[in-house]
């Protein structure tokens, strides 16, 4: 054995020698040689791989740029800070991309890496680019806007506005707030001046048992219903920055088919609720039936919307009682189609439509009808449940000041047809609720019914005027009480330049320091179709008794109304313009109804005669108008 292994020992000497004497000779001996070290090599690297590497050999690299998984180019020599390229541009600058392909170690999951990083790479360099162009289009459209404004504000310097005496009505008006402070509510001698606003254009028909809502975000009072010469049912607005009358019609949606009187309307959320009131006469039944469906007018789209109620059944009625508390609308009393008086109580909450018959403490109390109401709480009313407590916020607006919350009731007319002066009070938060009478002091009122009840907010009382008592010769009664809330003081008030006679079944509204009364009956006829308006202000009652030394009611005509100092209310542009355009509407209205009044022709029968003196006038004032103003044809 020894021999053996010396002999195999001497032939790989042998042979190595033979190897570095082959060297020498041939030139090309180190290609060979690292032939030989990268093919042991491979065989190495492939007997560490696992069997699944064996059989799934790594993908050439050509082949994942022909099926296009390499959509971006791989990154360049780890020194080189050169970016981005794609193969044609690597191509172009006789950059061999095979060369830097051979150089990555060709495992598929090191490719799919290097991918990856270069897609995450790409999205990131879009992202920037879409934020550079976001960011500019902003900095764009910016500059575009404020130029837009510079030019809007250039128009608006330009305007010309006419002088007004501005410093004057503001010194007015602080006077105004300073008297309204230093004024006692708790004081009795109060005094209230009487306009009457002469209206020379058009203006609605003398009517009774008329609506009229204010809505102090238009500046507009709406009137509804009546009963005058027909039974109405257009609506009517009153501009009170210019006092111009305007028939706005029946109005769009679900507006009643036919008029009413005897209802009541009442503002909730910038909208007018119409409850209750009595149909046009019914000749085969002998009786005037009464409404009992709720419709909400809105005045600033004017449409009608008529709510589908659900719950308990309510009965029609008329000259009902109705105010809104919270979201619930609360009725009392008023007439049934039969003439009986009813002297329940019901709420409709107004969010999902639902009547319902509210309980009262005493079941057997009177009801009234033709009464006036006020509800009066000191605050915005929150009320889920008319049985239970109730939240009242206290708001910066002109809120009452209030012993007992609720809705006042003054007067009426009970079932013998007598006229009562009780002040009752419905208050919530206890079940059942209560309707409690108050007692009062000082001048209390006589017994009436169909009269006006309204609140003034500087006074903190509450502004008692007309109605009607039967038991007095003077049965329509023209007085005027005003009602201290704090002190519960009936005070009889002084009237300068008030009516000659009083009136009952008319509407009112309070605006600012104004009410505004319209229509009624009055000593055997209607009321004249002019608007009276009651200034309760004791700065401007004393300033206007100053100026009218002979006490008369102040007549002021329609056309001097804008110049009227005591009737001056701030306007805007927007308003000035509205209005210009509403006179110019009502005046071409007017002088068509003039125009109109021309061409009608005399039905009453001529002399047979041809050669009369008559006749011949005729004839000649007949030539005479076709060439002539209208106001000729007036002297016929």
């Amino acid at each position: 054995m020894d021999q053996e292994r010396k002999r195999r020992w001497i032939q790989s000497q042998q042979q190595r020698l033979d190897d570095i004497r082959s060297r020498r000779l041939t030139p090309t001996h180190h290609l060979k040689i690292d032939n030989i070290r990268l093919s042991k090599t491979e065989k190495i690297i492939q007997m560490k791989q696992p069997t699944i590497f064996r059989q799934q050999q790594s993908m050439a690299i050509d082949e994942y740029i022909s099926k296009g998984d390499c959509k971006l180019i791989f990154l360049q020599q780890q020194n080189e800070d050169i970016g981005f390229k794609t193969f044609s541009e690597m191509m172009r600058t006789n950059s061999s991309w095979w060369g830097k392909a051979d150089q990555l170690n060709p495992n598929e999951s090191t490719l799919k890496n290097r991918l990856q990083f270069n897609q995450f790479q790409a999205n990131r360099f879009t992202n920037q680019l879409t934020r550079k162009w976001t960011s500019t289009v902003n900095e764009v459209t910016e500059l575009l806007n404020k130029q837009q404004e510079m030019q809007q504000l250039q128009k608006v310097k330009k305007i010309k506005l006419k002088p007004k005496p501005i410093p004057q009505v503001e010194e007015d008006e602080q006077h105004y707030d300073d008297t309204n402070k230093q004024f006692d509510p708790t004081s009795t001698s109060i005094k209230v001046f009487w306009f009457n606003i002469q209206i020379n254009e058009w203006k609605p028909p003398v009517r009774e048992g008329c609506s009229v809502t204010y809505v102090p975000s238009l500046n507009k009072a709406f009137m509804y219903g009546g009963i005058g010469n027909d039974l109405f049912k257009n609506v009517i607005a009153l501009n009170t920055q210019t006092w111009i009358w305007r028939d706005i019609g029946v109005g769009k949606g679900e507006a009643p088919l036919e008029g009413r009187f005897g209802h009541t309307a009442t503002l909730y959320k910038q909208s007018i609720i119409i409850y209750g009131g009595e149909k046009k006469f019914n000749n085969l039944m002998k009786r005037r039936e009464c409404y009992s469906d709720v419709r909400m007018f809105n005045p600033a789209e004017k449409t009608w919307t008529q709510l589908k109620t659900n719950g308990d059944i309510i009965e029609g009625r008329r000259n009902h009682i109705a105010q809104c508390v919270g979201k619930y609308f609360i009725i009392f009393g008023g007439l049934n189609p039969y003439g009986l008086v009813l002297n329940d109580a019901c709420a409709l909450n107004l969010e999902n439509n639902k009547w319902t018959v509210l309980h009262i403490e005493n079941q057997f109390l009177e009801g009234v009808s033709d009464a006036a109401s006020a509800a009066l709480f000191n605050g915005e009313v929150k009320m889920e449940n008319p049985y239970f407590s109730y939240e009242c916020n206290k708001k910066k607006g002109k809120c009452p000041t209030v012993n007992q919350e609720g809705i006042y009731i003054f007067g009426g007319k009970t079932q013998n047809g007598e006229a009562t002066n009780d002040l009752r009070v419905i208050q919530f938060g206890f079940k059942p609720i209560r309707i409690v009478k108050l007692k009062t002091k000082g001048q209390v009122p006589i017994a009436r019914y169909s009269h006006s009840l309204n609140y003034f907010y500087h006074l903190n009382a509450l502004i008692l005027y007309g109605g009607r008592n039967d038991s007095k010769e003077e049965n329509i009664l023209n007085d005027l009480y005003v009602l201290q809330l704090m002190q519960m003081n009936w005070v009889l008030v002084q009237q300068i330049g008030g009516l000659k006679n009083g009136k009952f079944n008319h509407c009112s509204v309070s605006i600012d320091s104004k009410i505004l009364i319209f229509g009624g009956y009055t000593k055997n006829v209607y009321a004249n179709a002019d608007i009276q308006l009651i200034e309760l202000d004791q700065y401007k009652v004393s300033k206007m008794i100053k100026e009218n030394k002979n006490n008369n009611q102040l007549s002021i005509n329609s056309s001097d109304l804008l110049t009227n100092t005591n009737l001056k209310v701030f306007k805007t542009e927007f308003y000035q313009e509205n209005t210009d355009q509403e006179r110019n509407e009502t005046k071409k209205q007017y002088d068509t109804m003039r125009s109109s009044q021309v061409n009608l022709k005399s039905f009453m029968p001529l002399p047979s005669k041809s050669s009369s003196q008559l006749m011949q006038d005729y004839k000649l004032l007949r030539l005479k108008s076709k060439f002539s103003s209208p106001n000729i044809f007036q002297s016929i």
